[in-house]
């Protein structure tokens, strides 16, 4: 047996031994979540749950095979299997039975995102719109629209009015290139990811035996990176666990960063109003960070309108402070950064001691411009250096 006490801080302890029902774990950034997650799982197993009545859904494959690894090894000989996997591919599974009851074949494809540009691209050119004269969009947009629009359950005109609004005046015809791109995917007998999605939902909602059958399978329902649901997975998640209620969310709803792809950090702050009964418990030692940091952090997080109050605390000793720098525009913050980069290695810090972080990789081209212009080598691990592209 596990000794939980003595491999867990009190908060995690906590959770991980918690009785069922619905339970909202809202863990700060390196609190040790990942590891509450798979002691939770280790502790249901040791408890009797049996492997294939637990459900983890995770945002990546490799989250979810790196969680049940650790459970393999916490939990030595059990036999059976744990689902776990990203939505879509527990979507994908679960549709794999059941498909047929939508009239699609079991055998259905699933097309990815070049596919579905292709798909677009014959239902442009069967309802014979002339892409050049118009300046239309090109098919990858066409196909964000659709994704958008299904994935936040708002109308195709909405999105293309407040994300797209230079193309307003062609909504008419996009919607009929939307309505096409969908009919011809059912023609073929193919889905494309929101479909699986949208179509699990579909599935769960429209025949109540197979809802009862899941529901009842997963005794235990587990999710992870909950601030970056959608709406269709967050109703997924609420069916899958309709029929025991032992639902377990964790999630930070101050680090939610997909909503430019549908998620709705909402999800995790309207959790307590779906679910009255639920518990709440906060992971906040966090492991990652120097006080200095968290403080700077905290009084950040602080001026969040809509949140759960939450204050991290540091196990590491005191660091630097951190130093904020506002920059007029970009080039101004690439001058700034290579400047004290050049700085820091004047003084013996070696180029292998510095990183650059930054959220997308289209913020690093003024850097990496500037890098080189003042002959700082520098590797990029997202992507391709600007100056290796092919167009280039």
């Amino acid at each position: 047996m596990i000794e939980y006490a003595k491999e867990l801080n009190p908060e995690q302890y906590r959770v991980v031994t918690e009785g069922g029902g619905p339970l909202l774990v809202l863990a700060g950034a390196g609190s040790g979540k990942t590891r509450t997650l798979t002691y939770r799982v280790a502790h249901l197993l040791e408890s009797g749950i049996r492997p294939e009545n637990i459900l983890l859904a995770t945002f990546t494959n490799k989250a979810a095979r790196s969680m049940l690894g650790r459970v393999e090894s916490l939990v030595q000989h059990y036999t059976g299997k744990i689902t776990g996997g990203t939505f879509h591919s527990i979507a994908h599974r679960i549709l794999r039975s059941y498909a047929f009851r939508l009239g699609y074949n079991n055998s259905f494809s699933i097309v990815d995102s070049e596919d579905a540009r292709q798909i677009i691209g014959s239902a442009m050119a069967e309802l014979k719109i002339d892409t050049k004269l118009t300046k239309f969009p090109k098919n990858n947009i066409i196909a964000e629209m659709i994704s958008l629009a299904l994935n936040t359950e708002t109308a195709l005109e909405d999105v293309i009015s407040s994300r797209y609004p230079f193309f307003l005046h062609l909504s008419r015809e996009i919607h009929q290139i939307a309505c096409l791109y969908n009919q011809k995917k059912k023609d073929l007998s193919v889905m494309d990811f929101d479909d699986l999605l949208a179509n699990c939902r579909r599935l769960l909602r429209e025949q109540p035996d197979i809802l009862q059958t899941l529901s009842r399978r997963f005794e235990h329902v587990l999710v992870d990176e909950y601030q970056d649901t959608n709406i269709l997975q967050a109703d997924l998640v609420d069916l899958l666990a309709s029929g025991h209620r032992n639902l377990m969310v964790v999630g930070d709803d101050s680090q939610s960063i997909y909503s430019f792809r549908g998620a709705n950090f909402e999800n995790i702050i309207h959790f307590p109003e779906r679910y009255p009964d639920c518990k709440i418990f906060k992971l906040e030692t966090n492991y990652r960070s120097t006080p200095e940091i968290l403080h700077l952090a905290n009084l950040s997080i602080n001026n969040n309108e809509n949140q759960f109050p939450k204050a991290l605390r540091a196990v590491r000793n005191k660091g630097m402070r951190p130093v904020i720098v506002s920059a007029q525009n970009v080039l101004k913050q690439a001058d700034f950064v290579a400047q004290r980069i050049a700085e820091l290695s004047r003084i013996g810090v070696p180029f292998c001691e510095m990183a650059v972080l930054y959220r997308a990789h289209y913020h690093s081209m003024e850097v990496q411009m500037e890098f080189v212009r003042r002959d700082i080598p520098f590797d990029i691990r997202s992507g391709i250096r600007f100056f290796e592209q092919a167009h280039i």
